[in-house]
């Protein structure tokens, strides 16, 4: 099998958003809103620094899978790391190796951006446990779960 694996630009808004909209799909988020996610794909693509990117995979002229990273910085890292955002495969061509060549090449770009480490948050090991065991395949240690606050955006005052 033939797959070809590349850094996304800004031209590939579509393809990003489509790929992370089924991913969410599938671990049964309903409230994908497709131009919120084309918006906020074009900021945080067209960013200076470079604080989120994204790999695609092909097989022949289509898009089966994608990575996406995003850039943080901390003392327990010891300095500049990665997370994983996003990884999806689109099903049919699961466990054909694509989900390797994907997290080999965030690995590199982590390599080449000077990370320390490269962390994600797997969903529910229960649930999702081939998931949990690819990543720990890949050389990823558990450390727990993660959790989230939301925060609401500040709107500006209108004075």
């Amino acid at each position: 099998m033939d797959i070809q694996i590349r850094k996304a630009n800004l031209d590939d808004i579509e393809l990003i958003t489509s790929m992370v909209a089924k991913l969410l799909s599938e671990l049964g988020d309903e409230a994908v809103n497709s131009k919120e996610f084309k918006d906020v794909c074009t900021e945080l693509l067209g960013k200076e620094r470079n604080l989120y990117t994204a790999f695609l995979a092909f097989k022949e002229d289509q898009c089966v899978g994608i990575i996406t990273l995003s850039e943080f910085a901390s003392l327990y890292a010891k300095g500049i790391g990665g997370v994983i955002q996003e990884l999806y495969i689109v099903p049919n061509v699961r466990s054909q190796g694509i989900g390797d060549l994907l997290i080999d090449a965030a690995k590199e770009y982590g390599i080449n951006r000077g990370w320390t480490r490269i962390e994600v948050g797997a969903p529910d090991a229960e649930k999702w446990n081939r998931t949990v065991s690819f990543y720990k395949r890949e050389g990823f240690i558990e450390v727990g779960p993660r959790l989230k606050y939301p925060l609401k955006k500040l709107e500006p005052n209108a004075t």
